[in-house]
């Protein structure tokens, strides 16, 4: 008998589970796997190691693009007024583009306090 990505995830992260780590999981079971990686933005291995609670990058990173992707977290950009927390994180990794005044109002702004940007140095 297959073991549901809700189970899983209970049973490697136990009552501490964080809420987004079980958002990811029902939104597995749901879909799939490489569904979840692609609304987030990651790959299916770091998906599937979030769940075994053996990810070893960067929790917060994945934690806020679940939020935005999966969970409807929004922020206010000073660019782009209200957007998901996934797409201000995708936003802050674009590069710099003369040909799109907006695309460059928003580079500037990730780089220059915005209180959501998680850049270094900003």
């Amino acid at each position: 008998m297959k073991v549901s990505a809700t189970e899983k995830a209970a049973a490697a992260w136990g009552p501490a589970i964080p809420d987004e780590v079980r958002e990811l999981a029902l939104y597995v079971d749901r879909n799939t796997g490489a569904a979840a990686a692609k609304a987030i933005g990651y790959s299916p291995a770091v998906v599937s190691h979030l769940l075994s609670a053996r990810y070893p990058g960067d929790h917060d990173a994945v934690f806020a693009k679940i939020r935005g992707a999966l969970m409807g977290e929004v922020v206010i950009c000073p660019v782009l007024g209200e957007i998901g927390r996934d797409r201000c994180l995708n936003e802050q990794k674009m590069p710099f583009a003369t040909s799109n005044s907006a695309r460059a109002r928003v580079y500037r702004a990730c780089r220059s306090g915005c209180p959501h940007s998680r850049l270094k140095g900003a």
